[in-house]
């Protein structure tokens, strides 16, 4: 749990480089990504102006169909502003060689502003704060060059206060705190993430907890535990390993019971997936040999990103796989998971369509279709497995879709 506190507006003096009125214009900018229930389209109309326009997502029905919604929004190539509920811009004042000036002001398209929706628009003004540095520092020849930069955010509606100063390392930096412990109590203390744009690439630090209460799109990895050998993309279905499958323990807060062919987490800030892949298979399931030997052939890829949008978790996913020697013991967490075994590719297959299919029936499917080339679902129960009645966790279930893609494009 964390608490917020009132939001203030503030400045903070942060170096850019001195030299970056000499360099080139920044070239034109556009990104797409997710923030509670708005789709959030960057632009760079100028070199010295940076602007977020947050588009309301189209209200549905219960079910997953807000994941669709989402999915969809973050393809939209063009947006119209008329269309807007907020417009955060970010202006840069040259005047002073010595200082830039950056203001972010809020334009509100809905007149007043709710308590929930100024804290989100608190939250995302300081991720802009962050993406225009980025934008900024490109132009620097070097970090060891850069001058003051005088930095104020102005908020509609809220009261004002405070003034805060940072060196621009530590704004750029995957731990700016001092951006975000005025409004969250213990800031410091907290894990930070990334959110990102639609296709991974990061806008800026946030507290992760933040990124859950907002649902923000951030990045994370998906990992398929293979017995004995990597699956790759052409290889043939008769030699394909088994996968090991895991059920979540029925006190889990979400998705108690349901299972999972996937290890799965969050990256933490300035983290590498493979290093997020290496982390994440250590800590679930006890399988250190990546983290032990990150130049060994335990892990492979990444093979693949993904996005998984759902009304719950919005996270740009990188896939790897890990192979599963016979001399390495799986170790899970008893709090976390309740069973955990090996399973036959053709069963996991099998399974996850099954499920898949009770999800389209319930109207709670926020993924597409997977063909099955009209092959018989059939459960190998010779085998002792008794799937056909597994229910898996729809995220993963949207990853085994991009999977399953992934396998049949050979590309």
């Amino acid at each position: 749990q964390i608490q917020m506190q009132p939001l203030q507006s503030y400045q903070i003096m942060l170096p850019l480089s001195a030299s970056s009125s000499d360099a080139n214009s920044s070239k034109q900018v556009e990104m797409t990504s997710l923030a509670s229930s708005f789709s959030v389209h960057g632009s760079i109309p100028s070199e010295n102006q940076f602007v977020w326009t947050l588009i309301p997502l189209p209200a549905v029905k219960e079910g997953n169909g807000g994941g669709a919604v989402a999915r969809a929004a973050l393809k939209a190539q063009t947006v119209s502003s008329s269309a807007a509920a907020y417009t955060l811009d970010c202006k840069v004042d040259t005047t002073n060689a010595d200082v830039f000036r950056l203001n972010v002001s809020t334009i509100s398209n809905n007149g007043d502003v709710d308590g929930d929706e100024s804290f989100l628009l608190g939250i995302l003004s300081r991720i802009l704060i962050q993406w225009a540095a980025v934008q900024c520092s490109e132009l620097s020849l070097s970090k060891g060059d850069r001058k003051g930069i005088n930095l104020s955010v102005h908020l509609p509606g809220l009261s004002y206060g405070g003034d805060h100063h940072l060196d621009a390392n530590d704004l750029l930096s995957d731990n700016p705190i001092a951006l975000f412990d005025d409004i969250i109590e213990n800031a410091s203390s907290l894990e930070m993430s990334e959110m990102v744009s639609s296709c991974g690439e990061k806008l800026g630090v946030v507290p992760r907890p933040i990124v859950h209460i907002l649902n923000l799109l951030h990045r994370g990895i998906g990992m398929v535990v293979c017995k004995g050998r990597h699956i790759t993309q052409d290889m043939p279905e008769e030699i394909l390993p088994q996968i090991y499958c895991h059920q979540r323990t029925d006190t889990k807060r979400v998705f108690p019971s349901l299972y999972d062919m996937f290890v799965g987490g969050v990256s933490t800030a300035g983290e590498d997936a493979r290093l997020t892949a290496s982390r994440e298979v250590a800590e679930e399931l006890g399988l250190a040999r990546a983290l032990n030997d990150p130049s060994g052939d335990a892990l492979a890829g990444p093979l693949f990103k993904c996005t998984v949008c759902t009304s719950y978790n919005r996270c740009v996913v990188t896939m790897f796989t890990y192979r599963c020697m016979d001399d390495e013991m799986i170790r899970w967490q008893e709090e976390e998971v309740q069973w955990g075994g090996w399973v036959s590719y053709r069963d996991v297959e099998c399974s996850a369509i099954l499920s898949i299919n009770r999800l389209e029936e319930r109207g709670e499917w926020p993924g597409s279709s997977i063909d099955t080339d009209n092959t018989t679902l059939e459960i190998d129960r010779a085998s002792g497995f008794e799937g056909e009645t597994w229910d898996y966790v729809p995220d993963g279930l949207l990853v085994w879709e991009a999977w399953v893609r992934w396998r049949k494009s050979k590309a």
